[in-house]
């Protein structure tokens, strides 16, 4: 889906709009413009429709929706505030949509990306920092994301400030405020801790994981980690087709050493990532001692 449906900025922003639109990204059933209105505010547009891909989500029609249910509740209990703008289903009945106030600043795959022609220990630690706040906040109040990964951090300011994104996995603490038509599966494979990637290997595609703030600390050390090295810890599997090779290895979680794909030397950065990605989840540091430690080095 490359241009926004017709009909919907007139929906969503009035009759009338001037908009400027720009695709973000385009796959598995998900589409996300930038949209910029002619007073210069800006949005982000997402629209879901069903997915064919055997990696997409059940249900992925429904996503937008979902994720508008779980913003509000995010607001709900002052963990998300004023992100979330409107939501609704496609005119034609294919699909759902959800309008965002666009949040400035950079993807942290972006920001780390131009630490590697100039090395800077404190600039990595800080950003480290940054994106275990955002994690330790969400996990305090009985919150987990379920989608981490690179571009779903964006780092404000000088990078001593991070946003989630994309809350359509989220876990809310109370099962009922869980939308029910969504199962969780994991989100993206790279990222799933080793429990996740075995406990989805061993179930029915129609049963719901429960994803734990322990699993969220290695999906979170291995984000840094591809953030800082460009690589990912675990594999480089293609992740196009449905892959059970690809989970068994990363349900095995054995971590490629940071000494060999590390942009610069960094001893005392590379152990606090490496300390969240122990194959025992209990051994793992929570989110809030991952932010102290990062801290520390900044």
């Amino acid at each position: 889906m490359t241009t926004v449906p017709p009909g919907l900025l007139a929906e969503v922003f009035g009759t009338g709009t001037t908009a400027c639109t720009s695709l973000i990204v385009d796959r598995r059933g998900t589409a996300l413009w930038q949209v910029r209105l002619d007073d210069g505010d800006r949005y982000a547009l997402k629209v879901t429709t069903a997915c064919t891909d055997p990696q997409g989500h059940i249900d992925s029609e429904r996503l937008a929706l979902a994720e508008a249910q779980l913003l509000l509740a995010l607001e709900r209990d002052g963990v998300v505030t004023d992100f979330h703008h409107r939501h609704g289903d496609l005119p034609d009945g294919t699909g759902s949509w959800l309008t965002l106030r666009w949040l400035p600043g950079e993807a942290a795959e972006t920001a780390y990306a131009k630490l590697r022609g100039t090395p800077d220990n404190r600039t990595a630690a800080r950003y480290a920092a940054a994106m275990a706040k955002a994690v330790a906040d969400l996990h305090d109040a009985g919150w987990r994301h379920g989608d981490m990964q690179e571009v779903h951090f964006i780092l404000a300011g000088e990078g001593e400030e991070a946003h989630l994104l994309d809350f359509a996995m989220a876990q809310p603490p109370a099962p009922s405020d869980r939308p029910s038509q969504m199962i969780y599966r994991g989100a993206y494979d790279f990222f799933n801790s080793p429990e996740l990637a075995a406990h989805r290997l061993a179930t029915a595609p129609s049963e719901h994981l429960e994803l734990t703030t322990s699993s969220e600390v290695w999906s979170l050390c291995a984000t840094i980690y591809a953030c800082w090295t460009g690589v990912y810890p675990i594999s480089e599997r293609d992740t196009r087709l449905s892959t059970p090779e690809l989970r068994a290895e990363l349900a095995r979680g054995r971590c490629r050493p940071l000494s060999s794909v590390r942009p610069w030397t960094f001893p005392a950065f590379e152990e606090v990532i490496a300390s969240g990605l122990v194959i025992e989840p209990a051994c793992r540091p929570t989110a809030r001692q991952l932010q102290d430690r990062f801290l520390e080095l900044a």
